[in-house]
């Protein structure tokens, strides 16, 4: 079974799966990194060559590529909800967790990042990235099992609230809770 993590970009995605991975010893994939290893290229490469829409593609081939049976901490892109095929791989094969924070949050995570390492930053600037925010919003809420708070707390918190949560899942869909 896998844990998968959605989210806008800096939710805190990486830093709970590599956490818990730490943690647990369960292993952990990122998308991200599978896609650019099977392109040899970076995201903003991908992105500026090929467009959004191949980076998608990209993201579906790389969940497929994944054993399904595999217990997995499974580290997404923040835009990955916007391919619905990607959605049904991610629920099909275990459980997803959004990790939400406010668009506050996020905008001040991002200004501590590397924005070169972010195509959607620099192509739609602060207005248009936080307008993407709040579309995506529906979207993460109907991909996940669950929904947490990842602002406020450390990494630590929300990864043994992510684990937990994913433990009632597992037992829920095996029938021992």
């Amino acid at each position: 079974m896998w844990t998968s993590f959605i989210g806008f970009m800096a939710s805190g995605k990486s830093a709970v799966t590599s956490h818990l991975q730490g943690a647990t010893s369960r292993p952990a994939v990122s998308v991200d990194v599978l896609v650019t290893e099977k392109a040899g290229r970076s995201i903003p490469d991908i992105f500026a060559q090929d467009g959004e829409p191949a980076f998608r593609r990209r993201e579906v081939l790389a969940l497929e590529s994944l054993d399904g049976q595999r217990p997995l901490l499974v580290d997404t892109g923040g835009g990955i909800v916007e391919s619905p095929e990607a959605v049904e791989l991610l629920r099909d094969r275990g459980v997803v967790i959004w990790l939400d924070a406010p668009w506050e949050t996020i905008r001040a995570r991002l200004k501590q990042s590397d924005l070169d390492a972010r195509p959607l930053v620099g192509r739609l600037g602060w207005d248009g990235l936080e307008d993407l925010y709040h579309r995506r919003r529906r979207l993460y809420a109907g991909a996940a099992d669950f929904r947490l708070w990842a602002s406020g707390g450390t990494v630590a918190e929300v990864a043994r609230t992510s684990m937990l949560r994913s433990l009632i899942w597992e037992r829920r869909q095996t029938g021992r809770l």
